[in-house]
């Protein structure tokens, strides 16, 4: 019994032991708890959510042939007249509309 009362009496008057050690315990099995939490996020939500890839995505948006970026870029070319343009100015907010018209 004296031995437990001894023990007791040391933790008291040591304020490493009776604060600081309880501070780092806390600390580190918080860090490891966290990142059991956070690895359970993750894990859940990738089986939850696929992401899709460009291809997939594009197949969604075009049914039958598969195009690819450069098919689509070629395709565009084809129908813009990038040749024979007209610059035209855009609506000011402080013009009136009889500005705009005759601009």
């Amino acid at each position: 019994m004296a031995s437990w009362q001894r023990i007791k009496v040391l933790v008291r008057r040591n304020k490493f032991v009776m604060y600081g050690l309880p501070m780092f315990i806390l600390v580190i099995a918080g860090s490891f708890g966290l990142k059991e939490f956070t690895e359970l996020k993750y894990n859940y939500r990738d089986e939850k959510i696929r992401t899709l890839t460009v291809e997939e995505k594009l197949a969604l948006y075009q049914k039958g042939e598969k195009k690819t970026t450069e098919k689509i870029y070629e395709e565009t070319m084809k129908e813009l007249d990038i040749e024979h343009w007209e610059n035209k100015r855009g609506p000011r907010p402080w013009e009136s509309k009889e500005d705009r018209l005759n601009s």
